[in-house]
């Protein structure tokens, strides 16, 4: 997926069928916002960021 193209991005897991994903990074060197400006930028999906799990 283009996402873990993002500096910071880890590791990035999709589901097309249930339509969301969960994304790994380090709040360090990326956020929430950029990773879903680029998301955005490099597909076709739109994104918003939903609770976090709390794992860092």
């Amino acid at each position: 997926m283009a996402v873990t193209r993002v500096d910071g991005v880890h590791d990035a897991t999709f589901s097309y069928d249930q339509a969301e994903g969960y994304v790994t990074f380090d709040t360090t060197v990326t956020s929430v916002s950029e990773i879903v400006a680029e998301l955005e930028r490099m597909t076709d999906f739109s994104a918003t960021q939903r609770e976090s799990n709390g794992t860092r």
